[in-house]
């Protein structure tokens, strides 16, 4: 078993330091663990389906893990790609019933859920985005499919912009989600 390199974008390094000084110590280490739990539960469906995992970069959108050696069929990226999520989903279903007695464990069960709801959005570099093009990619070619997958990811990204505004609105709140969705918009669109 090769050693997995790992690389973190000076972005990243501004973000997580931001993330620090802005965010109550128990949130932050469950949004942390949240997104060990979900790349662990990448990694573990990569050896179940014997893919080797070389690399981790980390950028302001996650993390990325890099195959070395063969690529995989559409549907294994598809269930490569849906791990991530499912195990944030099944360690939110397992965290509820606990959640009422401790903070930390509350938040960590709303913090593996809000990751594996943002990471099924079909948007390009979330797992949500990789799977419908994976799926997409084997019944409609490639070409088609980039133009569907940009348009799903566009309308989400301006769902989730409109929900920011509406919120920021309506509550006084989600000036993350707002900033958030106005940058991930930018970065993939502009």
């Amino acid at each position: 078993m090769k050693k997995l390199q790992i690389s973190i974008s000076p972005a990243t390094f501004l973000l997580v330091i931001s993330m620090i000084a802005t965010m109550p110590l128990p949130r932050l280490c469950a949004c942390f663990l949240a997104a060990g739990i979900h790349e662990l539960g990448h990694i573990a469906a990569a050896k179940l389906l014997g893919i080797d995992i070389s690399c981790m970069k980390l950028d302001v959108l996650g993390a990325r893990l890099y195959t070395s050696g063969k690529l995989c069929s559409y549907p294994a990226l598809a269930l490569l790609c849906l791990a991530g999520p499912f195990v944030n989903l099944l360690s939110f279903a397992l965290l509820v019933p606990l959640s009422h007695s401790c903070v930390w464990i509350e938040e960590l069960a709303l913090s593996s859920l809000s990751l594996c709801l943002l990471n099924l959005l079909p948007v390009q570099g979330f797992d949500g985005g990789r799977t419908v093009h994976a799926i997409l990619s084997s019944f409609v070619g490639f070409e088609l499919c980039e133009r569907i997958c940009t348009l799903l990811g566009f309308f989400s990204l301006f769902l989730m912009w409109l929900l920011s505004v509406w919120l920021l609105l309506r509550t006084g709140t989600s000036l993350t989600l707002f900033v958030f969705s106005c940058c991930l918009f930018g970065m993939l669109f502009v």
